[in-house]
């Protein structure tokens, strides 16, 4: 993780646990969406160090990763979709790749690491991961070779957190007026964004406080 990153993620964490400090009161929603944002950035930088280790350029965005989903009892979760692009090749066997990501993990906290391929033909091979402490509950890499091109897709489910994930969904778009769309593709390093700002502008980790 370079010192950027390092710092970046050292400030979302900071802001998370003074949001969730609260000595056991119940959150109001300003509240909820503050610690909801700080869980979202969290788990979306961490998903982006992965990225980097496989491809540092712009990936697809299929699922941005910052509308809430109700989990467990009365909680939320985030799922996010990355797609290498079209055109994209693979600098090696997919098991190959699959191996590497996976020890780089292993080096850098993630936990319950694994390695699955398919026999026969399939050269596909799927490395997955955990890492709770970013709110990573679990990262699945699908490692693919094709004719024309090589793809892989990352699939990230955020930890479940106590709170109400259609007051969440509700609160970050505030307004009724037109907002600014979402990527269609981006690169691991840009600013991720989470809701939007009165105005319809995408709200970013400075826009937060």
């Amino acid at each position: 993780m370079n010192d950027v990153r390092r710092a970046t993620s050292a400030a979302l964490m900071a802001g998370l646990l003074l949001v969730m400090s609260g000595c056991g009161e119940p959150m109001t929603d300003e509240e909820l969406l503050e610690q909801a944002r700080g869980v979202n950035f969290a788990y979306k930088a961490q998903i982006a160090d992965v990225q980097m280790q496989i491809f540092d350029g712009e990936w697809d965005v299929t699922g941005y990763g910052d509308s809430p989903e109700t989990c467990g009892n009365d909680g939320y979760e985030f799922d996010l979709i990355r797609y290498t692009p079209e055109g994209w090749h693979l600098d090696a066997a997919p098991m190959a790749i699959a191996e590497s990501l996976a020890e780089w993990m292993d080096e850098n906290g993630w936990t319950n690491v694994k390695i699955r391929g398919y026999s026969g033909e399939i050269a596909d091979a799927v490395v997955e991961g955990a890492f709770p402490e970013a709110h990573v509950k679990l990262l699945v890499a699908d490692i693919s070779p094709g004719e024309l091109y090589d793809h892989v897709a990352l699939y990230a489910t955020s930890t479940c957190e106590p709170g109400d994930a259609h007051t969440i969904s509700t609160m970050r778009r505030p307004g009724d007026g037109e907002r600014e769309k979402l990527p269609a593709s981006e690169h691991p390093t840009a600013p991720p964004s989470f809701g939007h700002t009165e105005d319809g502008k995408r709200r970013f980790w400075n826009d937060s406080e």
